[in-house]
């Protein structure tokens, strides 16, 4: 008798199992969000419309030429109408201590531009090397300048250096290399 039940509840569910029930409905929930309008499709849109290149130059390329006028350092400097010139000039930057450390200075960079126009300018010291020791950077502003020459000038903190030696001042300005100008490192004894 137990075998009888075991086939009479496999024969029951098996039917039941291949038969293949509806899917139902998923019932509609209301979150009290409201309900949007239909998607838009761009009807009527245009694509813009491409301006043409003409032959009329809109913007005038100027060519602008820099050249580096002086190069000096110095403990201080003072503005005149001819520009910046230090107070107390020297040949060479003294280093001292342990680690060697140079002393506070000033580098003023005299740049010359005939076309008057702005860029970057960008002013490293690299030890004897060639390694950079200390670099500075910004713009080179002749808005409002009446002459062709303008300076940049740059306040070097305290910097540790490997050893006293022939450095060089190097002067870029709107990425391109203008020159390498000598620097001098004494040790202070």
């Amino acid at each position: 008798m137990k075998t009888c039940c075991l086939l009479l509840v496999v024969s029951v569910a098996l039917p039941a199992l291949a038969a293949d029930p509806k899917p139902k409905k998923a019932e509609k929930i209301d979150l009290g969000i409201p309900s949007f309008g239909a998607v838009p499709k761009g009807e009527g849109m245009e694509k813009p419309k491409e301006k043409k290149a003409g032959t009329d130059a809109t913007v005038s390329a100027i060519t602008a030429t820099y050249s580096v006028v002086k190069v000096v350092h110095g403990k201080s400097f003072m503005r005149s109408a001819t520009g910046a010139t230090p107070t107390s000039p020297f040949d060479a930057v003294t280093v001292s201590g342990n680690p060697l450390t140079t002393e506070k200075f000033s580098t003023v960079v005299r740049v010359k531009c005939p076309e008057k126009k702005n860029s970057d300018i960008m002013v490293t010291i690299m030890d004897p090397r060639g390694d950079t020791s200390m670099e500075a950077g910004g713009p080179l502003n002749f808005r409002g300048s009446k002459v062709d020459e303008i300076d940049y000038t740059v306040d070097w903190d305290p910097t540790t250096v490997r050893a006293p030696g022939e450095f060089q001042v190097m002067v870029k300005v709107g990425g391109q290399v203008l020159g390498t100008f000598p620097l001098k490192v004494l040790e202070k004894k």
